[in-house]
């Protein structure tokens, strides 16, 4: 019997303090397109290194690559409604709403800050249609392409797609945790 889709579901609290460790890591403000990029790749590192992604929530394919739908609907929701969100979006770039504002890191754990500060490192100085090439170039990607104007689900499996095979075991794991939990919910 194959094995229930692999899923997680979005923590806004957590994406919250999240985006705002990105910003205060970026002076304050960033693109929101580069945004989206590093968090596809941070959720992307964590659930291959640790069984589960930083927000979760879930990833569609779209024009300019992996995004995770809850989170640029919050981010896009800045820009319309005024929320009690600790940042905005003001022409495609997304700004704490104070200055220096300090993200409440004990909603993050020891292992996604871990992963941010790699992902920062690695990935936060690249231009955003750099980050978007780069994740066109994935297999997740890929096998998950879009029609023109259209989205399409990325199941967290294909995540792993690109992956040395010690992480691909991985998706095993997660899926017989989550069958295991599935008896109790």
């Amino acid at each position: 019997m194959p094995n229930k889709p692999i899923k997680f579901q979005y923590d806004s609290e957590k994406a919250k303090q999240a985006v705002l460790w990105l910003l205060h890591k970026n002076n304050g403000s960033m693109d929101k397109l580069q945004l989206v990029k590093l968090f596809f790749f941070a959720d992307r590192e964590h659930l291959a290194k640790y069984g589960r992604p930083i927000i979760g929530g879930t990833y569609y394919a779209m024009r300019f690559g992996p995004v995770c739908s809850e989170l640029l609907d919050c981010l896009d929701s800045t820009a319309t409604i005024n929320t009690s969100l600790p940042f905005t979006l003001l022409d495609k770039q997304v700004a704490e709403k104070q200055e220096h504002q300090i993200p409440d890191e004990d909603w993050l754990s020891e292992s996604d800050l871990e992963v941010l500060e790699d992902i920062y490192k690695n990935y936060g100085h690249i231009d955003k249609f750099k980050l978007s090439d780069m994740t066109h170039d994935l297999k997740a990607y890929k096998k998950n392409m879009p029609p023109v104007n259209s989205r399409k689900l990325i199941p967290y499996e294909d995540f792993f797609e690109d992956l040395e095979n010690s992480a691909k075991k991985m998706v095993e794991i997660i899926q017989d945790e989550q069958e295991a939990w599935a008896d109790f919910l």
